[in-house]
């Protein structure tokens, strides 16, 4: 997570008034929604945001941000921080209650931006990605996963962990032979599975964040 001066500095530069706004449904992106909406406060921003899991719904309501619907209203700015991007700007997101609601927000969103650890800024992905199953019949869609690499249903104290649309997780680490084009064909083919956490084309700017704070932005594949 950025520290809090790196945060003041990112709202500054990309939050406007009357901005609706909206982020990925992991933990993280509840964190980083607390200081927006004290940010927001402070400076009579107005903003209003797309709730993406109960969390942050629940959020929204003791913050007492003003929220809106993705059925009623396109949203102008999206924020996700995420496990790995690639010099593309693909990127895997698997820190997640849902990545239906993710890749909604996404491919919604005006502006998408992406938070990623600088040492995570890779040529190629990589990394496990995240797969949202069905519960109906789970173990025929995981064996069928096994034909793009190794996938293990993700648990919490033994028990599936639900999505908040009431789905099952699968961690896979996938082939290193499979274009990511491929990769998230082939999966998205097998019946059962719902989504993935590979996210190709959705990105317009990418922050990395360590030893400095860099910007880059699709539009010129520069720093911005």
């Amino acid at each position: 997570m950025l520290n809090d001066e790196r945060v003041e500095a990112l709202l500054e530069k990309y939050i406007k008034a009357n901005t609706v706004v909206s982020l990925g449904t992991g933990p993280t992106n509840d964190s980083f929604l607390k200081k927006l909406a004290l940010y927001s406060l402070n400076n009579n921003l107005k903003l209003r945001v797309v709730p993406t899991s109960h969390t942050m719904a629940l959020l929204c309501s003791q913050l007492k941000m003003p929220t809106a619907s993705l059925e009623d209203i396109e949203v102008d700015l999206a924020f996700d921080f995420v496990d790995q991007v690639d010099e593309d700007f693909n990127y895997i997101s698997n820190e997640t209650t849902s990545l239906i609601r993710d890749k909604m927000i996404a491919q919604d969103a005006a502006e998408m931006v992406v938070v990623c650890e600088e040492k995570n800024f890779v040529p190629r992905l990589d990394a496990p990605m995240c797969v949202e199953i069905s519960t109906f019949s789970p173990k025929k869609t995981i064996a069928q996963l096994m034909n793009l690499g190794d996938p293990v249903l993700r648990l919490l104290k033994g028990k599936p962990v639900l999505s908040e649309t009431g789905h099952y997780f699968v961690d896979l680490k996938f082939d290193e032979i499979y274009e990511l084009e491929d990769i998230d064909y082939q999966a998205k083919k097998i019946p059962g599975v719902l989504e993935t956490s590979l996210f190709l084309g959705y990105a317009d700017r990418v922050i990395l964040h360590g030893s400095t704070l860099t910007v880059k932005s699709r539009l010129t594949n520069t720093e911005a």
